[in-house]
């Protein structure tokens, strides 16, 4: 007499991890509002997302199969085995602008991003195009340039700054009005042209430029560059960027003009930290100095220079935590002078240093250094610089850890007595 086993049930089959991958990457193509296009290293066209439908105007299955010249105008087909050579390398071209065309023969600028495609060993077997349509920022672009001729030729004062207070833009009226050029202005405080006992009305306007309001008609007195008072009505409204942000503005650059004399470096600091120690002393930062007994005289704007100094302790004052530390060092070599900012503040990301001199140029707002006028007023610095003929450098061991900006000039020649 047989025994009956129990009948085993099936073990269950694994889920299909690589079928789930890809049908979340097809999906995430698919969903895509930019044109997703993929072709082999002959440029044979293999797959076509709904977005490059909509912008060139080829149903995939028109596209799919044919040579990626169905959407290159005849002048630019020499770009494609110039693209095709560097993705055979392994480079990926990031925002390359130019123009495709569509169905219906119109233009349309794009960006476009290639990257290489490789099998399973390896081996790059194609590449991945990722084009977005450009053409409403070009038309913004254009926009931005009719509004900055119709601010620069306006006959009222239209001055932009950062919610820190940075001046970002100054047009012709402004400098009419207060005797500052653009070039003079822009990177400074707008404490430039307030009077001492005025400034705690800034307080109170950024205050509510803040909550995005906006202030009508404020009559007040502002000082121009000599020294005169005068009666002004000001309006001041919040500007937000494309994200619906308040501490973004139109920047408008001008050509530094430099009063060269000698200049005594020790005075320079000490004129920037005259300025800087009422913010660092609310924040209970103490900043140390460290200068050379021999005097370091350099060929140069003193108060330009002083201006560079500013930047550097305003961003260590800014960026390190209450009770922090700064130093600023002053040492003189053969042929140079040195001057260095040091920080015990939130450090800079190894990602971000190579650009904190860019215009603009900022950690996102989640992380550290993201704070308004950090790109604007470094970029200043560095032009200023280069234009004394020196360079400035910046280092960092990472985040949480502070930061030292270097600044190096060229010594003044000596200047030797005459004959008898």
């Amino acid at each position: 007499m047989k025994q009956a086993r129990p009948r085993r049930s099936p073990s269950p089959r694994p889920p299909d991890v690589t079928g789930d991958a890809a049908a979340r990457l097809a999906a995430i193509v698919d969903a895509s509002d930019d044109a997703i296009v993929s072709e082999t290293l002959d440029g044979i066209i293999t797959s076509w997302n709904p977005a490059a439908e909509k912008l060139f105007g080829w149903p995939a299955s028109a596209a799919l199969g044919r040579h990626v010249t169905l959407i290159i105008p005849p002048e630019r087909h020499a770009e494609e085995p110039e693209m095709l050579v560097r993705v055979r390398r392994g480079d990926v071209v990031n925002h390359f602008e130019t123009v495709r065309v569509t169905k219906d023969g119109r233009l349309v600028d794009i960006s476009l991003t290639v990257s290489p495609v490789k099998d399973s060993t390896g081996h790059i077997v194609g590449a991945s195009k990722i084009a977005r349509d450009i053409r409403e920022r070009r038309r913004f672009d254009e926009t931005r340039g009719r509004l900055a001729a119709i601010v620069d030729s306006s006959e009222d004062v239209i001055i932009s700054k950062t919610l820190d207070g940075i001046i970002t833009s100054w047009n012709g009226a402004a400098e009419r009005m207060f005797g500052w050029t653009p070039a003079e202005a822009i990177g400074r405080h707008l404490t430039l042209i307030i009077p001492e006992e005025r400034r705690a009305e800034e307080d109170e306007v950024i205050a509510k430029i803040r909550r995005g309001e906006r202030v009508e008609h404020f009559d007040t007195v502002r000082i121009t560059r000599d020294r005169r008072l005068i009666d002004v009505s000001i309006t001041v409204s919040p500007v937000r960027d494309s994200t619906g942000r308040i501490d973004v503005s139109r920047v408008v650059t001008g050509n530094l003009q430099l009063d060269l004399r000698l200049v005594e470096l020790r005075n320079v600091i000490e004129g920037a930290l005259e300025t800087v120690r009422p913010a660092a002393a609310a924040k209970h930062i103490e900043i140390e100095t460290d200068f050379d007994a021999t005097p370091a005289t350099v060929l140069g704007a003193a108060d330009r220079l002083q201006q560079v100094v500013w930047n550097l302790l305003m961003n260590a004052v800014k960026f390190t935590p209450r009770d922090g530390r700064a130093c600023v060092r002053l040492r003189r070599g053969e042929t140079e002078a040195e001057i260095s900012v040091t920080d015990s503040g939130e450090g800079i990301g190894p990602d971000v240093l190579p650009y904190v001199f860019d215009r603009f140029r900022q950690e996102d707002s989640s992380s550290t250094r993201a704070h308004a006028g950090l790109g604007l007023g470094l970029a200043l610095v560095r032009h200023i610089i280069e234009l004394h003929g020196g360079a400035v450098t910046a280092e960092s061991p990472g985040k949480g850890r502070g930061a030292t900006f270097t600044v190096r000039l060229p010594l003044a020649p000596p200047v030797r007595g005459g004959g008898p």
